[in-house]
């Protein structure tokens, strides 16, 4: 099948999330299983020069936009299979950052118009056109309702994946309009209306071929109102059309017996390796080098749903019971940054904070360490959780969205499970996960086991590519 995918963002390109990392796989999956597929971009200044230079100029081409057509530049790489095309616009791309602009909306309407003229530039019929996020949400509506388009319309299906619902392209009436050129009827007919507003991501999940989420546990929690960020109604009403797929891991990066970003390769034959990354990062941080001190660590953006506000009540109280190491990597709200920079100054033979992100720190860190910290209060679907357990480092997590899905809480009896979990919902503390855990660490029998069952677990993309294509397959096959 011939797939194109449009995304704000992806590895190795540019990144700010696991956006970018499922852009980075997904598509190298789906290649490997025959199938031909094209990533579309926009070409951002932040694309390193060593990417850039490889790049290779296709020609220009005329994107219609807001009453005009101009010549764009487009750039073509290929990689594992996959065709990524970039499309430049200086005026929009070159930024310091690709999100929380004033214009986000005007850039993202282009980007969208962009895409679409990509494709109608292709020779070959196009089955499916994949968006991700509120970023390219609009494209199943424009293919549909602007008849500019309708050449592309008769073989190509669309599927949007939601990523995270809580972000939705939300934008006044009057910016939709001079933006995405839309005629006042949309909102009249409540077609792309929310909230008296404008909403790009409600838009696309209503027009959409197919809506899927990026884990199943996830796909089951939006339908409610605690996890449905006000569109709950509409998902419901397009629950037939909504699959859960999750999400998988990258295991040529992640793979603890190949990566050069570790102090030492080990795998599971060779798990004592595994004290000299832990030593590495005692050393690094200037922490006491005590192999026998559990060291936990979080890699993380800090916003409050990655439940913060836990670990705020649960360190504090932990670090004056047990004899622990805490480093974090991460950054985000500045009250969050500050809370861990306050408590590493308390505790600097304890705690040691890298405010920012180092993916080498990264690699460094999910080796290292022997506890993993999600205290999530919703995580569609998690990376972090699965790079933890193929480094063997075991995951202390709560219990929602994807996390729910792959973290087993452990059996000593059974001797299964790979983690350990806390349920806000049913009032399990994210404190007694952590007991539990740090408990069981003791019990180095044990401990190897969880480990190892950790390591143990398939997270590739294959699965989840098998399972995109099966859904393509039976999209491209419906009749309408």
């Amino acid at each position: 099948m011939r797939i194109a995918m449009a995304a704000a963002e992806c590895a190795p390109f540019v990144k700010t999330g696991g956006l970018a990392d499922v852009m980075g796989a997904l598509p190298k999956a789906l290649a490997e299983l025959g199938h031909e597929v094209m990533v579309i971009l926009p070409k951002y200044t932040l694309i390193s020069a060593e990417y850039e230079k490889a790049f290779q100029f296709k020609g220009d081409l005329e994107v219609p936009f807001k009453g005009q057509r101009e010549a764009h530049s487009i750039f073509e790489y290929r990689m594992n299979g996959v065709q990524f095309v970039f499309v430049e616009n200086d005026a929009y791309y070159a930024r310091d950052q690709i999100y929380s602009q004033a214009d986000d909306a005007e850039r993202f309407a282009f980007f969208s118009r962009a895409v679409l003229a990509v494709l109608e530039a292709e020779t070959e019929a196009l089955d499916v056109l994949h968006v991700h996020d509120w970023h390219t949400a609009m494209l199943p509506f424009l293919l549909k309702e602007d008849e500019q388009y309708a050449a592309l319309r008769p073989k190509t299906k669309t599927v949007l994946t939601i990523h995270n619902l809580q972000f939705q392209g939300y934008y006044s009436k009057e910016t939709a309009m001079e933006e995405f050129e839309l005629a006042a009827r949309y909102f009249e007919e409540g077609l792309i209306e929310w909230r008296g507003n404008f909403n790009m991501l409600k838009t696309g999940i209503l027009y959409a071929d197919q809506v899927t989420t990026v884990s199943p546990s996830y796909r089951d929690e939006i339908l409610t109102e605690s996890y449905g960020e006000n569109l709950q109604t509409l998902l419901q009403k397009r629950a037939e059309d909504l699959v859960g797929i999750l999400n998988g891991v990258d295991t040529v990066s992640y793979n603890p017996a190949a990566d050069l970003m570790i102090e030492m390769p080990y795998d599971q034959t060779t798990m004592e390796r595994k004290a000299v990354n832990k030593r590495a990062v005692q050393l690094r941080f200037h922490l006491p080098e005590q192999g026998d001190i559990p060291l936990l660590t979080m890699v993380s953006r800090l916003a409050g749903q990655k439940g913060i506000d836990v670990l705020e009540e649960t360190l504090p109280k932990l670090l004056k019971t047990q004899d622990v190491q805490f480093v974090l990597l991460g950054s985000g709200e500045a009250k969050y940054e500050q809370f861990f920079r306050q408590l590493a100054e308390e505790h600097p033979e304890k705690i040691a904070v890298h405010v920012g992100f180092d993916e080498e720190l990264a690699h460094l860190l999910y080796a290292g360490a022997d506890i993993f910290l999600m205290p999530s209060h919703f995580e569609p679907c998690g990376l972090s959780q699965l790079v933890s357990m193929i480094y063997g480092t075991v995951p202390v997590a709560n219990k929602t969205g994807g996390l729910k899905d792959t973290v087993v809480e452990y059996d000593e009896v059974l001797r299964s499970g790979n983690g350990f979990l806390s349920d806000f919902e049913e009032q399990q503390s994210f404190e007694d996960a952590l007991k539990r855990a740090l408990n069981m660490y003791h019990h180095a029998e044990h401990w190897e086991i969880i480990k190892r069952n950790g390591m143990e677990g398939d997270y590739s993309w294959s699965r989840s590519a098998e399972e995109y294509s099966r859904l393509y397959e039976k999209l491209s096959n419906k009749q309408e």
